[in-house]
């Protein structure tokens, strides 16, 4: 069942001036929102928020922009128990509660483009399958659920309103592009991680991990159905983000790094931010100057 409560979000602000599941406990982890300057040249920092004050003991992760002013995410306010998906209006500091559907967790909340929705992974009441919902923006009913012969959904990112790019758990993890209409999936690569990206011009991006200390982004030009190697990652790095001009960010540690493939040989620090004990950087997103980001405690 979808309802709705509201509270005021805790922001504890700092300026700065230079540059699984349901089975086991769920990870402390917070999320911070940061203001940046020159992102695509000399990224520097100007300010930094504390978004996740209103459960800062529990799991906060899986934050997304869906708006300038506008984030969602999943939190679980006691670590032991289902997840659900919060929004945060950044205009007025306000938090709703977006879902709360009994013995169901709720993860990785996503910009669709269905109209008036946004998708979700579902993790069942059974404990194990997984499945991905549309949800109206707008909570007016419970939602539906897509691709309802695929119970393996681990993630999730949008091509256009028929087709979804799919990370698919097994052994080993694949990644899929499905079509909603037929239900039709074609499966593109082997041993994936968890973060994919499409750029809307036909290159959807992904880490592939090749060995267990070697992880390489790579995108899949859906056209010629071509994959082509881009970098490696930072060691241990699946989480990164594409920026307009076609550069990458990544967390590592309590750093962000950048990488210009038409320009750096090797990932470039934009910041550091161990001086406010933030050590542990990932699933960065970014829209215009801002970033949202997890910090793993």
């Amino acid at each position: 069942m979808i309802h709705k409560t509201k509270n005021l979000v805790l922001f504890l602000t700092v300026y700065i001036f230079s540059a699984s599941t349901l089975i086991g406990q769920l990870p402390k982890t917070d999320v911070y929102l940061a203001t940046i300057k020159n992102l695509g040249t000399k990224p520097q920092m100007t300010t930094l928020s504390y978004l996740s004050g209103f459960n800062k003991d529990g799991y906060n992760n899986q934050a997304k922009l869906f708006a300038y002013d506008k984030i969602y995410l999943t939190s679980a306010i006691d670590t032991h128990k289902i997840s659900d998906i919060y929004k945060i209006n950044l205009n007025d500091n306000e938090l709703t509660q977006v879902t709360a559907t009994e013995q169901i967790s709720e993860f990785s909340p996503t910009p669709s483009p269905i109209k008036n929705h946004f998708s979700v992974v579902r993790i069942e009441a059974d404990g194990s399958t997984q499945t991905l919902w549309l949800y109206p923006e707008d909570q007016s009913n419970k939602g539906y659920r897509v691709l309802k012969k695929l119970g393996n959904v681990g993630y999730h990112c949008w091509i256009n309103n028929d087709s979804v790019a799919l990370f698919l758990t097994g052994t080993p993890h694949t990644l899929a592009v499905a079509q909603l209409s037929t239900g039709k999936t074609e499966v593109i690569a082997n041993d994936i991680g968890r973060c994919m990206k499409y750029d809307g011009s036909g290159n959807l991006y992904f880490v592939q991990k090749i060995q267990s200390d070697v992880w390489v982004l790579k995108s899949y030009q859906m056209v010629d159905k071509t994959i082509n190697t881009i970098c490696q990652m930072p060691p241990n790095r699946e989480d990164f983000e594409l920026l307009p001009n076609g550069s990458f960010i990544t967390g590592d540690g309590s750093t962000i790094k950048s990488f210009n493939p038409e320009k750096d040989s090797f990932w470039v620090v934009a910041f550091d931010l161990s001086d406010q004990n933030i050590m542990n950087i990932n699933r960065v997103n970014i829209i215009r100057d801002r970033l949202v980001f997890v910090n793993n405690k």
